[in-house]
């Protein structure tokens, strides 16, 4: 009786050196690494006070090319996560994103630009809103105040065209 050994297939690594590398605009996602707490607030509905927000988020990069984000917060009432990804896409000439989260069966899939210098992320996406359940256009935008504070604001398009803001979020560095 005789055994048969099957080697392993061999691994075309050649191919994966050719594949490009991260570019510059990777580069600027790094400013958001890191370990966050956050506060801030949002208006959920007209004429109602703020809800109060605090949360914290852990964050890497994968291969250069991604920025991933697990971002946990508590709203009143209930516990809220989400997922974040950005990355820069060369032939599109944009950063790109995706965010899902716990309250929503719905994917946030994002477009946006650096400013010129580096501080300000714009990107824009469109999504269902709570009430009425109607896709609604949404401009977020981060800015970094410095190595250890960001912040964090999300607009929705009125009716009028100008954008309203509702949500302002501070998030500093853990010590």
């Amino acid at each position: 009786m005789s055994t048969v050994t099957e080697e392993p297939p061999t691994q075309n690594t050649s191919a994966c050196k050719e594949m490009p590398g991260p570019v510059k605009e990777h580069e600027l996602l790094q400013k958001f690494v890191g370990e966050w707490e956050s506060e801030g607030e949002a208006f959920m509905a007209p004429g109602q006070p703020p809800t109060k927000l605090k949360g914290v988020e852990s964050s890497h990069l994968i291969g250069g090319f991604w920025f991933v984000a697990q971002i946990k917060s508590t709203l009143p009432d209930f516990p809220y996560e989400q997922i974040l990804t950005i990355g820069y896409d060369p032939a599109k000439k944009k950063y790109i994103g995706t965010v899902i989260d716990s309250m929503t069966s719905h994917i946030w899939q994002y477009e946006g630009m650096f400013d010129v210098t580096g501080n300000i992320l714009t990107w824009e996406t469109e999504g269902p809103v709570p009430s009425p359940q109607t896709p609604s256009k949404f401009r977020e935008v981060t800015e970094l105040k410095g190595p250890d504070h960001k912040v964090f604001t999300s607009s929705i398009l009125g009716p009028d065209g100008s954008w309203n803001t509702f949500m302002t979020i501070n998030i500093r560095r853990k010590k």
